[in-house]
C-alpha cells in the first residue's frame, strides 16, 4: 500500500542499500553454515552419480592441489544461496511492498510463491531424473568407445551445479508467460499462433542451457518446457475468461444504472 507521504529518492536508495547489505549477510551466513557442513552436501552432490550406477571413489579424480577447497567453496555458496533465499525474498518484499497498490499487493505473494515453486521444481526434476540419466548415458557411451570413465571432481561439480541452476531457471518460463498475459502483452491467440515457433525456440534454448549436448538431455528438458508452455497457455486463457466475465458484469451494471 502506498504511503501518504512519498519518501525522497535518497531515502529509497538508503533502503535499497540496506536490502543489499542484509541479503549479502544472509548469503554469507548460509555459506558459512554450508561450509561447516560440507560432508552432507557432498553426499547430496554425489547422489546422482551413485544413482547412475557409478562409484564416486572409482570415477572421480582430483588433479589440482586446491580443487577440493574450490569445490567446497562452490558448494557452500550454492547451499548458502538456497538457505538464504527465503530471507532475501523477505527483504525484497519488505522494500517493494510500501510502493504497491492493493491490487498489486494481492499478486505479490502468488508470484513469489509460484516463482519459488517452479525454480525448486526444476532443480528437483534435474536432480532426481535428468542428472542420473545423463551421467549413465555418458558412462555407457565411454564404455562403448572403450574409454575408462575418469572425471575430475571440479568438472563434475560444475556440471551438476550448471544443470541444477539451468533447469531451475528454465522452469520459470510459465511465470514469465503468465505475467506477460496479466500485463496484456500476450494473449491466447498469440500463444496458439506462435506455438510452432515456440517449439523451435524451446529446443534451441534447451540446447543452450544444458551443459551437455547429448540428445537425451535435450529431450528431457525440451518436453517439460513445452508442457509448461501449454500449461501457461491454459492459465492465460483462464485469466482472459475471468476478465471477460468481469467486463460483462460491469457493462450489465452500467445498463441497470442507466435504465433504473
Amino acid at each position: 500500500m502506498k504511503d501518504h507521504e512519498e519518501k525522497p529518492f535518497l531515502e529509497h536508495l538508503e533502503d535499497l542499500r540496506w536490502v543489499i547489505i542484509k541479503s549479502l549477510m544472509a548469503l554469507v551466513g548460509g555459506a558459512i553454515v554450508c561450509f561447516v557442513e560440507t560432508k552432507p552436501l557432498m553426499a547430496i552432490l554425489l547422489r546422482p552419480l551413485k544413482a547412475a550406477g557409478e562409484d564416486p571413489q572409482k570415477v572421480l579424480r582430483v588433479l589440482g592441489v586446491v580443487d577440493p577447497l574450490s569445490v567446497q567453496l562452490q558448494i557452500s555458496l550454492l547451499g548458502g544461496l538456497v538457505l538464504s533465499l527465503p530471507f532475501i525474498l523477505y527483504f525484497i518484499a519488505e522494500f517493494i511492498i510500501p510502493g504497491l497498490t492493493p491490487s498489486e499487493l494481492k499478486l505479490l505473494f502468488p508470484i513469489f510463491s509460484a516463482g519459488a515453486l517452479l525454480f525448486v521444481g526444476g532443480i528437483l526434476f534435474s536432480y532426481f531424473i535428468l542428472l542420473p540419466q545423463t551421467l549413465r548415458f555418458f558412462s555407457t557411451y565411454n564404455q562403448w568407445m572403450g574409454i575408462q570413465t575418469d572425471w575430475t571432481l571440479q568438472n563434475y561439480a560444475n556440471f551438476v551445479v550448471q544443470m541444477l541452476v539451468s533447469f531451475g531457471l528454465a522452469f520459470e518460463l510459465p511465470l514469465i508467460i503468465v505475467l506477460l498475459g496479466l500485463l496484456g502483452i500476450l494473449n491466447t491467440s498469440t500463444l496458439i499462433h506462435y506455438r510452432r515457433h515456440a517449439i523451435v525456440v524451446i529446443v534451441i534454448a534447451a540446447a543452450c542451457i544444458t551443459p551437455s549436448s547429448d540428445p537425451l538431455s535435450l529431450l528431457f528438458l525440451s518436453v517439460p518446457m513445452y508442457l509448461l508452455y501449454e500449461a501457461s497457455l491454459l492459465v492465460v486463457k483462464s485469466i482472459e475468461s475471468k476478465r471477460g466475465i468481469s467486463k460483462n458484469r460491469t457493462i450489465e451494471n452500467r445498463k441497470e444504472e442507466l435504465f433504473s
